[in-house]
């Protein structure tokens, strides 16, 4: 094997032999790179003069005094073919051992295949280095790429032996939020152990942000020479980094403007002659780590129109206005930090006009499976995840035995009255098999198969979808659907949070069975019983749900997760169940609920701006 001295003696014996060049890495993109038709809508010659603020970013890589550079970046800005420039200069001007490491190997692999081949391909400097992918022997592998003075590894953040071979002068993380762990620790440290060797190294940090309490670029990117790109107003001049308070629009959010610090409106036709003008400003001390921040706004692929009706489509709902904040204001989502007091929940209690009040839609249940006794939770679902609450109950009884799934089965059946004397039924459930039942879960399941009643088991990896891909299980096979209870968490919190009756505002009743209420003080710390905490697997922070004690109970809080995961699978159509609600009876298989009658939804009404009316939606949170 090689030893990594001599690795490093001719990686750099190979470039000082190489005549000094002034060319710089965006010069490079200009004048050799191509972009391949099936991975830009402007297939050709690359032109820096479209995504300005890239030019900065991409020239760092080309400075000898410049050893790391930290882009925290959105989402529609460039960041992977930013990437690919840098990785292309490397080859063909300073030959030198790669590395480029992703979250998966999925991943990792597609961007080998997708982003990096086609422009290996279209770019005739690039095609001329790298052999053909023809011959096993010849060095182009999806793993890597073979080239006069240097090799490219493609690695993975999952995988420890992908780290952690032979040195490498450039190392590119990308994504790094999304990172996990590996059997030997942090996968950006073993990565960056691979540039030991090299006094002429370069580590390339990318990332669309997270959570706030788990963010790896976040604090790179403030322990770095920190980096704003300004742009001047092209009415007063002022000079100013775009912040999203600032969008606004009258009634028709497509036709959103800007307006400046001093008030002027800027139309979004104005904003690529302002980022043909704009200039990165620096904050801190410069000590060889530089970074850059830039979000949709500054995009010149995506208008501020259709930022602000993306926005609309997602704030309703709690995980899809977490994937705005983080993929298109490229901020950390940050929970609430007020912790949820029991002692405000059971005084929202109210007096319910019907079984299912009005508003609500169609019904889901959820059921969690102990050792002596099966409980369950029947919620009521409307528009922008409004929930009610209708009947909580516990059937006691050894789960081994056929008598307390027989009263689930009556409890799941039973028939619930609307406000409009409509009848409705639960639509879909979710039933915990992850237990000492899972036989008993199956077998209920697979007997019910018609009436939607799943079986599911919770996953805490963080990040994990909410329901994934069923499986089939048992002899004869049922589906098992996965439930990531972490995201389900995380967004039911955020629910309890909201304090008015409207988007994802939770209704509970004031029931009552044999003289006591169901709906107590034990039920709603059944619901807190959980909180998130961060824990540090192999070195690194990651944010789990984990009881605030271990003898507290809560089943409350796994009803209504699989609840949730019951609307999920079903995935309705509340707008065609509100139309049918309003008069049209329900086809026969569909299920009562979409007779429940239509409900006026709440306004949504922007914030006051100036100069051009309302819309100024600064207040998401």
């Amino acid at each position: 094997m090689t030893s990594a001295t001599t690795i490093r003696a001719i990686s750099e014996a190979i470039c000082s032999a190489i005549p000094a060049s002034s060319l710089t890495v965006s010069a490079w993109a200009d004048t050799y790179r191509y972009l391949a038709p099936e991975r830009s809508a402007r297939p050709g010659r690359w032109s820096t003069d479209l995504v300005p603020y890239a030019r900065a970013i991409m020239d760092a890589a080309s400075r000898p005094d410049v050893h790391e550079i930290v882009f925290w970046k959105s989402a529609q800005v460039g960041g992977t073919e930013i990437i690919n420039n840098i990785i292309g200069y490397f080859i063909h001007i300073e030959p030198s051992p790669i590395l480029y490491v992703c979250e998966t190997e999925q991943k990792a692999k597609a961007w080998s295949q997708e982003s990096l081949a086609p422009m290996i391909r279209d770019t005739p400097v690039l095609a001329a280095l790298v052999e053909e992918a023809r011959a096993r022997d010849s060095g182009n592998t999806i793993e890597g790429k073979k080239y006069p003075g240097g090799h490219l590894a493609v690695a993975w953040a999952t995988s420890a032996a992908t780290l952690s071979s032979r040195p490498r002068r450039i190392v590119a993380f990308d994504e790094i939020d999304a990172f996990g762990t590996t059997s030997e620790g942090d996968p950006i440290s073993l990565g960056e152990a691979r540039t030991k060797t090299f006094s002429n190294y370069l580590i390339i940090k990318v990332s669309t942000p997270r959570d706030d309490e788990t963010s790896r670029i976040k604090p790179a990117y403030e322990a770095s020479y920190r980096g704003r790109f300004l742009l001047p107003c092209l009415h007063c001049g002022e000079y100013q980094a775009l912040e999203w308070e600032r969008i606004r629009w009258d009634d028709d959010p497509l036709a959103a403007y800007y307006v400046c610090v001093n008030g002027c409106v800027i139309e979004h036709d104005e904003k690529q002659a302002m980022l043909a003008q704009g200039e990165w400003r620096w904050e801190g001390e410069f000590s060889g780590v530089i970074g850059f921040h830039i979000w949709e706004a500054y995009s010149p692929f995506v208008t501020w129109g259709q930022m602000a009706a993306n926005f609309l489509r997602k704030k309703a709902k709690i995980g899809e206005l977490k994937t705005f904040v983080n993929t298109s204001l490229a901020q950390t989502w940050q929970q609430l930090d007020r912790e949820i007091e029991v002692g405000e929940l059971p005084s929202r209690c109210e007096e319910y006009e019907a079984e299912v009040p009005a508003g609500v839609l169609l019904l889901t249940a959820g059921v969690d499976v102990q050792g002596d006794r099966l409980e369950y939770e029947i919620v009521g679902w409307g528009h922008d995840d409004e929930s009610w609450s209708i009947r909580y109950g516990v059937l006691a009884g050894d789960p081994a035995q056929r008598d307390v799934w027989q009263a689930l089965r009556d409890a799941l059946r039973r028939d619930f009255t609307g406000a409009d004397g409509a009848v409705f039924n639960v639509a879909a459930a979710c039933i915990d098999s992850g237990g000492h039942h899972t036989d008993e879960v199956y077998k209920f399941c697979r007997e019910n198969m018609g009436r939607r009643w799943y079986a599911v088991k919770g996953a805490n990896t963080p990040g994990r979808p909410l329901i994934s891909k069923p499986t089939l299980q048992g002899k004869p096979p049922v589906k098992l659907f996965t439930i990531g209870t972490e995201t389900a968490k995380d967004a039911f919190s955020a629910r309890l949070r909201v304090s008015e009756p409207g988007p994802n505002y939770c209704h509970f009743p004031e029931l009552c069975e044999d003289g006591h209420p169901v709906y107590d003080e034990s039920y709603f710390k059944q619901l807190c019983s959980e909180q998130p905490v961060i824990e540090y697997r192999r070195g690194v922070a990651t944010r789990v749900w984990r009881k605030i004690r271990p003898s507290l109970r809560n089943e409350a809080l796994d009803c209504r997760v699989y609840a949730m995961a019951a609307l999920q699978i079903l995935n309705p159509d509340f707008e065609r169940l509100a139309a049918r609600r309003g008069g049209e009876s329900a086809p026969s298989g569909e299920g009562s609920e979409s007779a429940a009658p239509r409900r006026e939804r709440p306004a949504r009404t922007g914030f006051t701006g100036h100069r051009r009316g309302g819309g100024f939606v600064g207040g998401w949170r």
